[in-house]
């Protein structure tokens, strides 16, 4: 209180004093009195004539008393919460460029943490189209309780329509309450603000369906899609960026009091919202149809916190894409309690620049009110300056069911769409408050079996630990296989897991430690397994293994092996057979499996033979197959492919590079031990809860045979394979068998270890009786449940019972696609019809691109992009991406000329023409014009409504002409750059997430050179057009070879040029060692050593010649952008070889 009255006591002396200054002024007194009288006439006429009006349609209110006060006071606080909204990312500077961890609103792209609410959510929801008529709808949104709501529509070309099973409901339950992973679709956040993985692989209904029926799932069809959803525009926040007109429009023809100001505020914090828009590439397969390309664009909405339905009566949002580029997002919504309606939204047009909405005659007493949604309807908007008239036409509608109890019932609709006569697709949504009753059974998700939290863990440094200890459900201290045995022993079902324990990863680095030549092999295996050092793998792999089996458990170890045994077992151990089980941290997880890479040892009988097969166990993690499977290898500049790709009229040719991936596993993986008791089974196998090929979740697959499931998982057997029907509601039945010969089955001997049996009078039968299978498979799903994934399971059955021995996720479900490898760091295109090209940066980057160094070349240009429009052309809406100047496609970087043209024109002169500008850009570019009349139509068709007033045109000019002043000082700031990231070019740490922030700190450097390459090569383009239009007499329209010769000559005469420099100065080296009489002695040389001979004293001017050469210009060498490329200074060999071919020449 103290606190506002002192603020409110500074501004009334402020005034006062102003008064004091001022008011004796006749002129403004005269101007205070008229202002005073206006106000004083208006409060009496609002208090003589001015009623509330009665609500349109019963609900929807009308201004009234004081409505133009209460516009103008929540106008300026609309004003003043924009100002100091928080950072979104903001504008980056030539001298302090974004990073990417410093983008605040990018932690707002992940899962988000669900209140204790039954209201709460956390939802994801998107939508894509195309001009031949795919459309795509795809939502999950989070909720308490381990359950979801899914919404997921696919519409082809061809007019067929699948969507989720369950509909018209949404519910889903058991997932993982953590990720947006729910019903077979998952979405994935690649690069917050920039990349989203969306892939769907499960069950569709073909056809329409909106009621509900329990009993008839209808058309089921397999269905898988993988896309890489790319933003082209900013985020658009609907707790910042709406208009305020609009919003003091609703709010003002509220009736005011404390009560609606607290519900106004409490709903604005309980409920965040914003969308992006991109473009989708991917492929999708219907059944066993051939896999087909998909390119959409669509919008991105992400809702997070409290959703009170009871809030809300109605509303409608209507989002499209035209065939321009133009994306738009308007809505009317009505919110009886705080605004009964009120219209937002906005439209984004092809050069990015987005315009909000500030008037429109959209209302939703015109949209169905008291009836089902109109098919079809028209309304006008202003959009910034620009009048639109948008029409909207339905093709498909699906009627959704959502919030607890069926509370709200939706019509996704998908349409065609005009905006001003340009065609469109898109989604409309209509929501309405539903009367009825649920008929779907409410469900409750199982507990979730999940990995404890580092905190909770207390017993992580015991050498061992029992499956029913909490702290060995943790793969980072017992392994993966060791923590899904323990995750699968808290299940309380018709099942048996055999007991056992694990040894912990701490007992592995206690054996290392013991063994110090042992932890010096295994560094020296890592290096050369990294490429760091030379050596063959596989022999050092074998020697590894021979050296680790050659060492013996320490004391310690094998008592605390022997109190286990004692504590689970009491004396029977002694007989016991055990499996003792390999188990690697980042094993068996959701990204990696290494099944079969690593030993297991069956049978295993007394505490010697336990702890040799653990040290055996431990040694098996360096065979050559592991530490291979482990390696991340990937071939960057190969070119062993060649393909084609074309989207509408948009083409690339591109080389793909060769790319294989694990995950970036560690060689030298952390290691656990199981320890696990046997089963004498009369049958043993696996038991895939999906196809585990084709991922289709109505098949289970048993692979099963007599005997040890050995016999199954090492193939050496041909098992029987039970195929098991599975609806979406959980129904089992037995489709088909394939009898296996099982010819061989494993036993356990007495003895102690395992044998090979013949089987032969069992084999023409299956092994498996359907009763234990169906009970199999139930027993599979509720696994499947608890833990949220699909399973790999491994059963054994003794006299009926059913035992389970490992439970793994099946993780080549949503593995990433060779299409999607290569296109993964694609830009989006804009348009079907784009004109792109690799001239300049194909110069500069003639092959294939690295993922850093597209990811920070990317990321570089963007910022760049956004200065420029931004300092010049006044466009402040953040995009993280440089499609509106190109992007990356197959790895290799391209200009878009189409809005390259357009942004140079109307942001450069205001005297030149359309066709200047061409001129100028096509020269600098290609060296000739194009002469293609079809450009500035093109242009003029897309980019009509974001012209740019002549005052801007004009500072842009000024800016252009100031650069071509001081761009000397811009090229000597760069060079000085060049030499600080020179002296300190590599990072000495051997953490790779080191290394990466090294980069990330170092991009502020790269982020500059950048910048002043720009501005230089700029006004370099600038000057060149002044030269060339001044040689034609003013009409540089019309450029001729004698003109470009003219032009040529002129540019040779330049000095100082240090690229043109590179070749003149190998040549002079070149002819000053034929001078010397060593050009054939030179030629015989390898680079290597011709580098020693050209550094050697006795070289006095060849020494010194080559020695300032490589001061000069050994920064650069051919792919001077790419990080994984040397440069010169770093490998001046390759300098030798240039110099070498000068001689042969």
């Amino acid at each position: 209180m103290l606190c506002g009255h002192q603020e409110v006591s500074g501004w009334s002396s402020t005034l006062f004093t102003l008064y004091a200054v001022f008011g004796r002024h006749p002129i403004v007194n005269m101007l205070l009195q008229a202002v005073f009288v206006l106000f004083l006439s208006y409060v009496i006429y609002n208090l003589l004539y001015v009623r509330q009006f009665s609500a349109s349609c019963g609900k929807y209110k009308q201004p009234g008393q004081w409505y133009f006060i209460k516009r103008v006071i929540v106008y300026l606080n609309c004003l003043v919460r924009t100002w100091t909204r928080p950072d979104d990312g903001g504008k980056p500077s030539a001298d302090r460029p974004r990073l990417k961890s410093e983008f605040p609103i990018a932690q707002n792209e992940f899962p988000q943490l669900l209140q204790s609410h039954p209201s709460a959510l956390d939802s994801v929801y998107m939508n894509g189209v195309d001009s031949h008529g795919n459309t795509l709808v795809a939502k999950i949104s989070r909720r308490p309780g381990r359950t979801a709501e899914v919404w997921l529509m696919l519409r082809l070309a061809d007019g067929r329509y699948f969507h989720f099973p369950r509909f018209p409901d949404t519910s889903v339950y058991n997932t993982d309450g953590k990720s947006y992973t729910a019903g077979g679709l998952q979405f994935t956040v690649l690069q917050p603000m920039l990349k989203w993985r969306i892939c769907f692989n499960g069950l569709l209904r073909a056809g329409q369906r909106d009621k509900w029926n329990g009993e008839d799932e209808g058309k089921l069809v397999h269905v898988q899609f993988a896309f890489v959803w790319t933003a082209f525009t900013g985020s658009f926040s609907n707790n910042f960026d709406i208009d305020a007109s609009t919003l003091s429009d609703a709010i003002a023809r509220e009736t005011w009091s404390l009560a609606y100001r607290d519900a106004l505020a409490k709903f604005s914090r309980a409920l965040q919202r914003y969308e992006v828009w991109g473009g989708y590439l991917g492929t999708i397969t219907i059944a066993e149809e051939p896999e087909r390309e998909l390119l959409l664009r669509g919008v991105k909405d992400h809702t997070w916190g409290k959703l009170d339905w009871d809030l809300f009566d109605r509303y409608i949002i209507n989002w499209a894409y035209l065939e321009d580029g133009t994306v738009y997002s308007i809505a009317a919504v009505s919110l009886p309690r705080m605004m009964s309606h009120f219209v937002y939204g906005y439209v984004t047009f092809p050069s990015g620049q987005r315009s909000v909405i500030k008037k429109t005659d959209l209302h939703l007493s015109c949209l169905g009110e008291f009836t089902d949604p109109p098919k079809k309807f028209c309304f006008n908007v202003l959009a910034g300056e620009v009048n639109c008239y948008i029409t909207t036409h339905q093709k498909q509608e699906q009627i959704l069911y959502s919030g607890n109890g069926w509370s709200v019932k939706i019509h996704e609709q998908l349409t065609d769409v005009t905006l001003n006569g340009v065609r469109g697709w898109g989604v409309t949504q209509y929501m309405y408050r539903h009367g009825g009753d649920c008929p779907v059974p409410q469900q409750r998700s199982l507990p979730l079996l999940h990995e404890p939290a580092a905190a909770d863990i207390k017993t992580a440094r015991l050498l061992v630990l029992p499956f029913r200890d909490p702290a060995c459900a943790s793969s980072q201290v017992v392994g993966g296989k060791g923590s899904q045995l323990a995750l699968l022993s808290q299940m309380k079902e018709n099942f048996i897991v055999p007991n056992g324990f694990c040894l912990t990863v701490a007992s592995y680095k206690h054996h290392l430690q013991d063994n110090a030549s042992l932890e010096a092999a295994i560094q020296h295996l890592q290096d050369v397994a990294y490429g760091k050092q030379e050596g063959d793998l596989q022999a050092l792999s074998k020697a590894v293994m021979a050296q680790f089996s050659a060492t013996k458990l320490s004391l310690s170890i094998e008592a605390a092996v022997l109190r286990e045994l004692n504590a689970l077992f009491d004396n029977e151990w002694q007989h016991k057979p055990f499996a003792v089980r390999s188990s690697a941290v980042g094993e068996d997880g959701a990204e990696a499996s290494f099944a079969g890479q690593m030993e297991t040892f069956l049978g295993v009988i007394g505490i010697s033979e336990v702890c040799k097969a653990i040290v055996k166990c431990w040694s098996s993690s360096f065979a050559y197959q592991a530490v291979e499977y482990r390696r991340f290898k990937t071939d960057f500049n190969s070119s062993k492919h060649f393909s084609f790709l074309k989207i509408g009229t948009f083409s690339v040719y591109h080389n793909i590079v060769d790319i294989s991936r694990n995950h970036g596993q560690v060689v030298a993986a952390d290691m656990g031990v199981c320890i696990q008791e046997m089963v004498q089974a009369d049958t043993a196998g696996v038991l895939f809860t999906r196809d585990p090929v084709s991922g289709n979740p109505g098949i289970m697959t048993i692979n099963v045979s007599y005997g040890l499931g050995e016999a199954v998982v090492s193939g050496m057997t041909e098992p029987d394979t039970i195929y098991i029907n599975r609806t979406y509601n959980n129904k089992l039945s037995i489709a088909s068998k394939v009898t296996g010969s099982k010819t061989t089955k494993i036993v356990m001997k007495e003895s102690g270890g395992v044998q090979e049996l013949e089987v032969a009078d069992e084999s023409s039968e299956c092994c498996l009786s359907d009763d234990v299978a169906l009970e199999l498979g139930k027993i599979s799903i509720l696994v499947e449940q608890s833990f949220s994934d699909s399973r790999d399971i491994e059963f054994a059955v003794k006299d009926k019972q059913i035992f389970l021995l490992q439970a793994r996720p099946i993780t080549s479900i949503n593995i990433e696609s060779e299409f999607e490898l290569i296109h993964e760091q694609d830009a989006p295109v804009l348009t079907d019809d784009e004109m792109l090209t690799t001239a300049n940066t194909g110069e500069v980057m003639p092959m294939a691109m690295t993922p850093l160094t597209c990811d920070i070349l990317t990321n570089t240009l963007s910022q760049i992009r956004q200065i420029l429009l931004a300092d010049v052309a006044g466009i402040r809406s953040p995009s993280y991406t440089i499609t509106c100047f190109g992007g990356n496609f197959c790895r290799h970087s391209f200009l878009n000329l189409l809005s390259g043209f357009y942004f140079l024109n109307e942001w450069t002169s205001p005297f030149w023409t359309a066709d200047d500008t061409r001129t100028v850009t096509e020269i600098s570019l290609f060296g000739v014009r194009l002469n293609n009349a079809n450009i500035n139509n093109l242009i003029e068709a897309r980019y009509k409504n974001t012209r740019a007033p002549f005052w801007r045109k004009l500072y842009m000019q000024l800016n252009l002409i100031k650069d071509v002043f001081i761009g000397k000082s811009y090229c000597e700031k760069a060079f000085q750059l060049c030499e600080a990231v020179n002296d300190n070019a590599y990072s000495t740490s051997s953490s790779i997430e080191r290394v990466y922030e090294e980069i990330e700190r170092k991009i502020i450097v790269y982020f500059k050179i950048w910048d002043y390459h720009i501005l230089t090569s700029t006004s370099s383009a600038l000057a060149s057009y002044v030269m060339t239009n001044q040689l034609m007499g003013g009409h540089a329209s019309v450029v001729t070879s004698e003109v470009m010769s003219d032009v040529a000559m002129l540019l040779s005469t330049c000095t100082d040029v240090l690229s043109a420099d590179v070749p003149a100065s190998l040549a002079k080296l070149a002819l000053a060692i034929i001078e010397d009489g060593q050009d054939e002695y030179f030629q015989s040389l390898t680079p290597e050593a011709g580098t020693e001979w050209l550094k050697s004293d006795k070289n006095g001017r060849l020494k010194n010649m080559f020695t300032d050469f490589m001061h000069m210009h050994g920064h650069r060498c051919i792919r001077e952008a790419e990080l994984s490329e040397k440069p010169w200074r770093l490998e001046p060999s390759k300098v030798v070889r240039n110099i070498q071919v000068f001689l042969f020449n």
